[in-house]
């Protein structure tokens, strides 16, 4: 059921008064929604997690860490 089939049920139930209805029907339409942001959510995760390891950079020694060594080795 699409963004705008919803809407319409629900505008549809209360212009004919069935509160059970539009009231299920509102359900309806934010359970869809829910599940649209989630699915695009999930679908953004993976893409990190699938990204992540290929664009990971090694960390190299900063300059401090090298002073701080050298120092401590003397």
């Amino acid at each position: 059921m699409s963004e705008a089939t919803a809407i319409d049920n629900v505008v549809s139930f209360a212009s004919k008064g069935d509160a059970a209805a539009t009231k299920s029907a509102i359900g309806d339409a934010l359970q869809q929604k829910v599940m649209v942001a989630l699915e695009d959510r999930k679908k953004a995760i993976a893409s990190t997690f699938l990204h992540q390891n290929e664009t990971a950079e090694v960390e190299e020694p900063t300059a401090e860490a090298s002073t701080t060594e050298t120092t401590e080795t003397q």
